[in-house]
């Protein structure tokens, strides 16, 4: 048998080590300096599994610009992976997923000096339109006097305690879906969202207005904040009832020498936030449809802060305000964004 030559030799070793990289699954090793965005995208639903070829996309921010997006595949196994990417300082990185019509994001990431790799797994769920399993956890309502009005804000967390996404019902309309409903009392007016307004995630209803927004599975996994004016005088009482059962209310007032009144609400002393000293008050919990009502009043006695004689124990507004605080940012910014 003849020897074979140098040249074939080295056809037959590469064909080999060819092979071996093929069967073992090789990857190029990364280039100094590049990092790397990976994870899953997981069901929370029960029973369901997760789509294979699910678009992924990965958003980048410098600050509070996002600066490029990228876009994969999801695999078989239900992975990803955003490689290549160039590090930098300020850089941050959340990963979407959008299914059954619905956004779903990671959270908030950033690279630490040296590492390489960054886990933003991203959880779906299936999509429902009973709402059996959706309660406002927590109302916060904000009240002051200004001039010939009196000025309500109300910020509501929103929390799903089932494993699908509410995504409500369709408004043929408008031929969106609605999720929740919110109805303002007579002779509201000069409502105002922190955010998106009438005709983008909310829709405008005869004395109100609906939301879009679905809400997923989790506590106060949306929210809702919005203000609003009444033609204001002393003594005028604010009817409020609610689309849904609300577990506690918090009210804050930021008038001083004025005080709340209402057969339901129970004063819980004094709050301090970014507008001052405030009085706090707490209700609840409400069944869908129960009226809260209440009035501003002059207020007679300042240091007569406590519940009165036979009333419930006096609750502490600050532990309740701190749910909040800890679930969505806090709810005393919330006062300096609706009153600054």
């Amino acid at each position: 048998m003849r020897p074979l030559s140098a040249a074939t030799c080295g056809r037959v070793r590469f064909v080999a080590l060819l092979t071996i990289l093929l069967a073992t699954g090789w990857t190029p090793a990364p280039q100094e300096g590049e990092i790397a965005v990976v994870g899953h995208v997981t069901n929370g639903t029960s029973g369901s599994a997760t789509p294979t070829d699910l678009p992924v996309m990965l958003h980048v921010f410098s600050g509070r610009e996002e600066t490029k997006t990228l876009t994969t595949t999801l695999a078989a196994d239900g992975s990803f992976r955003f490689g290549g990417l160039a590090p930098g300082e300020g850089k941050t990185f959340v990963v979407r997923v959008v299914y059954q019509d619905v956004a779903y994001v990671s959270d908030l990431g950033t690279f630490e000096p040296g590492q390489r790799e960054l886990a933003l797994p991203v959880t779906i769920y299936e999509a429902t339109e009973d709402r059996s399993a959706i309660q406002v956890t927590q109302l916060h309502v904000f009240v002051s006097a200004s001039g010939e009005h009196l000025r309500i804000g109300e910020y509501y967390l929103v929390s799903n305690t089932g494993e699908r996404t509410y995504v409500g019902t369709q408004a043929p309309e408008v031929g969106r879906r609605a999720t929740l409903s919110f109805t303002l009392p007579e002779g509201a007016e000069g409502l105002h969202f922190e955010s998106s307004g009438l005709g983008e995630r909310y829709l405008e209803r005869e004395r109100g207005f609906a939301d879009t927004a679905p809400v997923p599975p989790g506590t106060a996994s949306s929210e809702v904040l919005f203000e609003y004016e009444l033609p204001y005088r002393e003594g005028t009482e604010v009817a409020r009832a609610f689309d849904l059962p609300v577990a506690s209310v918090v009210l804050v007032l930021l008038d001083e020498g004025m005080a709340l009144e209402g057969g339901r609400i129970t004063p819980t002393g004094p709050l301090d936030t970014q507008m001052g000293r405030a009085l706090s008050y707490t209700a609840g919990p409400l069944a869908a449809g129960e009226v809260l009502s209440f009035r501003l009043v002059a207020q007679s006695q300042p240091t007569a802060l406590s519940a009165p004689t036979g009333s419930a124990p006096a609750r502490n507004a600050a532990q309740e305000l701190g749910i909040g605080l800890v679930t969505l940012a806090a709810a005393v910014v919330v006062v300096y964004l609706l009153w600054r």
